[in-house]
């Protein structure tokens, strides 16, 4: 199957070869037969149709030897009709559409230029592995070639002259379809001022989510965007427009074939700039000698308008070059703004973990990195994906190493700037304050924990020594005191006799009172059913509402974790029947990777738009935070209310 893979790969990349040398060769011949033998009855091609049907289709045969599957390679090569579109509408206008050869080559030379409507719209949807963006933007690919695909054929029936012999009509054109035009018309006007516009944004949607190499990828393509807007808009309108033309195929041949080979930030960077200011004088220039004209023909003003307009956007070169790092590149240059954007990300954070996150999100989204990650003793975060190579910076706190922070780089041999240098070690200053404070919160819930551990574990010895040594001696003694009142009765001794009664019911009541008081130490039905039958005996009894029950053998867990679990869905339970209205209640208790999870589920009116916590919701929240679990409350599918703890069976 290999085999049958490469020789079709083979077959495909001598394809595009061959489409690309015989639209390089029909440029070449149409040239020669334009400029030098100067066919007569013709309209000159411009040199933006040289280009499309030579550079492009050289590109996109480029790709193809390299990918032969990938879409972009073959969307270059539909430029390559041009060099044949050339010749047609050659031989149109030397045979005037004459006979079927002088009809067809009229036909073709009417329409050969507009497949190069897909290629503008569609090619950055699928740049740089492509397949569009999500779903949503593969529909709006679809409906792009639908556009494209209907404005070709009403190009094709368009009774029309062809644009290189203006004295040659279609032949396939009647005036019947006179429609056709104005079918051709929209259909251009939605794809260059509808559907290029959606390509750029996906494109630029897909930079803001790009990482690593993709990033570089499409940061060529955008280069080459730039050059070809600035081109489109050059006051010598042929030439520039035929260096933008060049100059977008070879950004994407540098980005599929050699995305390494120059460092395109700072390229793209000053061609963005450029573009920028050169964009808002040219439409400054157009719009005041349009007006001038209009209101005082031959004024000067015109002139000196837009000498102001020049000179303003000299001026604000600097904001626009802010502008354009902070969109591009984040604020890698800046390391005062680095921080700031990382304070204003941690400022809203409830806890050290949450704010060390939140940190290493915020550097990676201001400084545009591919990946982040913070490694501590007992904290580990990322942010973005793992890349081919990253960068370790150390961080301390009190002179004591408590992490490292791992920073992605964005190509295999990146160097960092004096001022990104600068921006990292100051987060990282304040990543070893933030892990600091998270070590300590750690050590204080360890600590906590062990304490619980530790009173619960002794609670349980005290009730058993209560319960079966001191509890049992004392009952004993008190029927040995109810013994010898009844002998000293028998004796004539009713004083003393009534006074060893006496002394029997205040040991009995003794006795009571320390029942009492080992029953509060820890809850007795733990201890005669074990912690799964007192689960299940919190649903025994009721009707309504329907209560059921799946437990799941629990093993035996740590003391602390069993009066936990047991008093939270004890609490749970009685929470969903006092104040639910449900009419059926679930209860389901299982060990799932080493962790012991308790729901109560209820089917009724479920949470207030506010809910407030009470007492029952704040001591069952304490109680798996005690022993390092976590509770959960929230809607149950279908309506009504869900409380969910997870507690860990093994506490360190």
């Amino acid at each position: 199957m290999t085999a049958v893979n490469e020789r079709t790969d083979r077959g495909r990349a001598l394809l595009g070869v061959v489409i690309a040398a015989v639209s390089v060769l029909c440029c070449a011949v149409a040239w020669v037969l334009f400029s030098v033998v100067r066919v007569g009855g013709t309209a000159s091609p411009t040199g933006g149709e040289y280009v499309l049907g030579t550079v492009w289709p050289i590109v996109g045969a480029m790709i193809i030897a390299a990918r032969p599957r990938h879409p972009v390679g073959w969307l270059m090569l539909i430029p390559a009709l041009i060099g044949p579109y050339l010749l047609a509408g050659v031989y149109a206008a030397s045979s005037g559409g004459e006979g079927l050869l002088g009809a067809a080559a009229a036909w073709f030379a009417t329409w050969g230029f507009v497949p190069y409507f897909f290629t503008m719209p569609v090619l950055p949807h699928l740049f740089p592995d492509g397949r569009p963006l999500s779903p949503r933007w593969a529909k709006v690919v679809v409906a792009v070639v639908a556009v494209a695909s209907i404005t070709t054929i009403a190009r094709m029936l368009s009774p029309v002259t062809t644009d290189l012999a203006p004295d040659v009509t279609n032949p396939l054109g009647t005036g019947a379809l006179e429609w056709t035009k104005y079918v051709t018309m929209g259909g251009a006007v939605s794809l260059f001022f509808l559907g290029v516009p959606l390509a750029v944004l996906s494109l630029f949607v897909r930079l803001r989510r790009a990482q690593d190499v993709e990033r570089t990828q499409l940061m060529w393509l955008f280069l080459g965007g730039v050059v070809l807007l600035v081109g489109a808009l050059a006051p010598v309108t042929d030439a520039g427009l035929a260096v933008g033309l060049a100059g977008f195929p070879i950004g994407i041949g540098i980005a599929m074939l050699r995305h390494g080979l120059f460092d395109v930030e700072l390229t793209l960077n000053r061609t963005v700039v450029f573009g920028v200011l050169t964009g808002f004088v040219v439409l400054v220039y157009v719009g005041v000698v349009y007006v001038a004209d209009a209101v005082a023909p031959g004024s000067r003003w015109g002139v000196v308008l837009v000498a102001v307009a020049a000179l303003g956007a000299a001026a604000g070169r600097d904001r626009v070059q802010a502008l354009v790092d902070r969109t591009l590149f984040g604020h890698r240059h800046n390391p005062y703004a680095v921080v700031a954007h990382v304070g204003r990300r941690v400022a809203d954070a409830s806890q050290p973990v949450d704010a060390l996150q939140r940190l290493v999100d915020g550097l990676r989204d201001a400084l545009r990195l591919p990946y982040v990650a913070f490694t501590g003793a007992d904290v580990s975060l990322t942010s973005g994906d793992p890349v081919h190579g990253s960068r370790m910076v150390p961080v301390t706190a009190l002179g004591e190493s408590v992490g490292e922070l791992h920073v992605g780089l964005r190509a295999p041999r990146e160097k960092w700037s004096t001022e990104q240098q600068a921006a990292i070690d100051e987060v990282a200053d304040r990543a070893g304050t933030l892990a600091y404070a998270a070590d300590l919160v750690a050590d204080i819930a360890r600590s906590r924990e062990r304490i619980v551990v530790a009173r619960e574990e002794e609670r349980r010895r005290l009730r058993a020594d209560l319960h079966d040594g001191v509890a049992p001696a004392l009952a004993g003694t008190a029927l040995q005191l109810e013994s010898l009142a009844r002998r000293l009765e028998r004796s004539g001794e009713e004083a003393l006799a009534e006074r060893a009664l006496g002394l029997r019911d205040g040991l009995r009541a003794t006795v009571a009172d320390l029942r009492a008081l080992v029953h509060g130490l820890r809850p007795p039905v733990l201890d005669q059913r074990g912690l799964e039958g007192a689960l299940r005996q919190l649903v025994v009894g009721h009707e309504v509402p329907r209560c059921t029950a799946v437990i799941e053998s629990l093993g035996t867990p740590r003391a602390a974790v069993e009066v936990a679990a047991y008093a939270i869905a004890g609490e749970a339970f009685g929470n969903a029947l006092r104040h639910s209205v449900a009419s059926r209640i679930h209860l389901t208790a299982e060990q799932c990777d080493g962790e012991l999870v308790v729901a109560v589920r209820d089917n009724g009116i479920g949470l207030p738009a506010r809910p407030r916590a009470g007492v029952g919701m704040i001591s069952m929240r304490e109680r798996a935070a005690e022993v390092g679990g976590r509770l959960e409350v929230g809607p149950t599918s279908g309506g009504g209310t869900t409380v969910r703890a997870t507690l860990p069976l093994e506490i360190p």
